[in-house]
Formats: C-alpha cells, structure tokens, sequence
C-alpha cells in the first residue's frame, strides 16, 4: 500500500509539471500549491481532467477539487480512496 501511495504521490507530481511547464522539486513540494505554482483556474482545470484520465476517477464537487489541487498530500488520499483501479487491485 506505501509503495502504491508514492507511486500516485510522484505521477500526481508529474501532472503538476507537465500541465504547469514548471521543474518542480519534490523535496520542495508543500501545502498551498495553487498560490505556489501560481495555477489559474484554467489550468486547475486541466490538471483535474489529466488526474480523471490517469486515474479513472471522477471530481464533481468543486470543494473537493480544490481542496485536492492545493495539497499533493490531498491529492493522492482521494485518488487512492476513488481509484478504479486501485480499489479492484486491493
């Protein structure tokens, strides 16, 4: 389960820097990111759609989204609580 969760933790990490074409340090990550990385809500929009894509899940509640988005931490419980995939390979 540890392995899988930095498995998510790292590809949620690389969506951030392909969507927001910034090199970001993992060492360096910390809550806050939206006003860290400066993400617009245009561009939250497309992280939300690439996590949906990759991940197989769905984020309807705007709250969740945000509160997701602005925490890598966040981010990675949600997915591994709503995953597909995750919850039909434990």
């Amino acid at each position: 389960m540890i392995k899988e969760k930095e498995k998510i933790r790292k590809q949620i990490i690389n969506i951030y820097k392909e969507v927001t074409e910034k090199d970001i340090e993992e060492e360096k990550i910390q809550d806050g990111l939206l006003e860290q990385l400066h993400i617009d809500s245009l561009i939250a929009l497309q992280i939300i759609v690439k996590m949906e894509q990759d991940f197989k899940i769905v984020i309807e509640d705007d709250d969740v989204a945000i509160k997701m988005l602005d925490s890598i931490e966040n981010a990675t419980d949600f997915i591994m609580k709503n995953s597909k995939d995750i919850v039909n390979n434990n």
